[in-house]
């Protein structure tokens, strides 16, 4: 009831409002100045006739869309902040994958593969004729083959790899994504003539969310088989919404052309038209299945590792090798600075003197880690080998990560090292890794830690511990960066002497 006043007296505003302006004289005067610009203004305004109200709000998402997408094509050109993230994005989806994941999302990214989108626009195509809405066809066909020769085009004037990564073998160029366009185009258009023939809110409103899951979960599902970068999809988002809102904008402009034609369309009887519906549908469904049955991709989970290199002195990594002194995070930006740097056979032994210390390898993020962290944060119980949130160094996400219980023997605060494997190789061949050091202190927002800003201390209870162990061959601590006082990605505040430990492990 309280909205039913607010909406009247808004109403009422608007009517005091526009009053007020009709009888103003100095309105007057401009009225009487520029007939003819007000006469423009206001046939923009009028929702009798297309070119009125409905071309300036196609006209204005159009631009606004428009200047989206040149801005997105200047950040693939210039490297801006979005194309930083790329290759972390890609790498942090790669650390979550499993063979039962990527088979999902391969039926998911089969929804935007031409052959499916020529079937199912065919089908739609169909129902169309039944329904007596020839126009619409012909709108449907235009956006989809406009929105895919205009990503055609784009492919090959920007020529993007794939990444290095990608589960699935392609053959075009990544930038943008044409299966994030035709997702927009083709299933935005049928979330579009669904609005308007359906008449209860209900469907209309699991009709506009259904497309819309759709097309974000054709976008991710390129995202995690690696076959496009974040911004591959994005800009493919943003060309499927400019076909689309042509597409649209003709088909309503036929709908003002034709008062008595409606995209609701007539068929013969109300049976043959829901025969025809649940037959079509049918249709759909079957040879998607059976395209998918028929689909055996080569799929690759397994990364390549890059050749190995050696080194000749163990301190000189970074200026030989010109690795980064510092992590960062998903958009690049400087976090906290390389405090370890360990020399191991392997990864199994690095795994084993850690444990050795009493530092559990904390377990990877997936569902139930995430539910079991929650629970214990929750609780303020403890949790030895709990997930850890990801970290970057060299655009890699941290391959191990430790952790050893406080004396509160709470999830809620806990000592962290992450480390990164290399591809550098001693003469005796062991591996080299590097790492950073940090304690929790308590949760953050509820979904990340807060750390304590003497990170430094951290690493030398790593050092101290695997010292106390008898663990150590040969150690040295050398300055490798200026003393620094940061923030890291969640905005705690850390301070450092800028000193890293080199050790080598027995």
């Amino acid at each position: 009831m309280n909205n039913y006043y607010f909406i009247k007296f808004l109403k009422s505003f608007w009517l005091s409002f526009k009053q007020a302006l009709a009888s103003n004289e100095e309105i007057r005067k401009i009225k009487d100045k520029h007939p003819r610009t007000l006469g423009f203004l206001k046939g923009r305004l009028d929702k009798t006739k297309f070119r009125g109200f409905p071309l300036t709000i196609f006209g204005l998402a159009f631009l606004y869309i428009l200047l989206l997408f040149l801005g997105a094509v200047e950040d693939f050109i210039t490297s801006d902040i979005i194309v930083s993230a790329d290759v972390r994005v890609n790498t942090l989806l790669y650390s979550f994958r499993n063979i039962v994941a990527v088979k999902t999302f391969i039926w998911v990214t089969l929804l935007g593969e031409s052959p499916i989108i020529i079937i199912f626009g065919l089908i739609v195509t169909v129902f169309l004729f039944l329904v007596r809405q020839k126009w619409s066809i012909f709108t449907l066909w235009f956006t989809i083959i406009g929105s895919e020769t205009f990503t055609y085009l784009s492919k090959i004037v920007f020529h993007r790899p794939r990444p290095v990564n990608a589960v699935l073998l392609e053959g075009s160029a990544s930038f943008p994504s044409g299966h994030a366009t035709i997702a927009v185009a083709f299933y935005g258009f049928l979330v579009y003539l669904s609005l308007r023939r359906l008449k209860k809110k209900r469907y209309r409103l699991f009709a506009m969310l259904s497309g819309v899951f759709v097309i974000l979960a054709i976008g991710f599902s390129r995202l995690y088989l690696g076959v496009h970068y974040i911004s591959d999809v994005w800009t493919g988002y943003l060309v499927g919404l400019l076909w689309l809102i042509i597409g649209i904008s003709l088909t309503e402009w036929k709908i003002f052309q034709d008062r008595h034609a409606s995209i609701e369309g007539k068929s013969a009887s109300d049976y043959y038209n829901r025969l025809a519906k649940f037959g079509l549908v049918a249709a759909a469904v079957i040879f998607y299945i059976i395209y998918g049955l028929s689909y055996q991709p080569k799929v690759t989970l397994t990364l390549a590792s890059p050749a190995p290199s050696a080194i000749k002195s163990l301190s000189g990594i970074f200026t030989d090798f010109s690795l980064p002194h510092y992590t960062e995070t998903i958009v690049g930006k400087l976090q906290e600075p390389v405090s370890l740097v360990i020399v191991a056979p392997d990864d199994a032994a690095l795994v084993k003197d850690f444990k050795a210390i009493g530092w559990s390898l904390a377990e990877t993020i997936d569902f139930r880690s995430t539910v079991k962290l929650f629970d214990s944060a929750a609780w303020n119980e403890s949790y030895p080998t709990a997930p850890m949130t990801p970290s970057f160094w060299n655009k890699q996400v941290h391959d191990f990560g430790f952790e050893k219980s406080t004396g509160s023997q709470s999830v809620r605060q806990r000592h962290h090292a992450r480390f990164w494997k290399t591809n550098l190789i001693t003469a005796q061949g062991e591996n080299v890794y590097v790492g950073t050091v940090s304690l929790d202190t308590g949760i953050k927002w509820m979904i990340t830690h807060q750390i304590s800003p003497d990170i430094d201390t951290e690493r030398e209870l790593v050092f101290s511990d695997l010292q106390a162990a008898g663990l150590i061959r040969n150690s040295e601590k050398r300055k490798t960066v200026d003393p620094v006082l940061g923030k890291n990605f969640t905005g705690d505040l850390f301070f450092t002497d800028g000193e890293a430990y080199f050790i080598t492990l027995r």
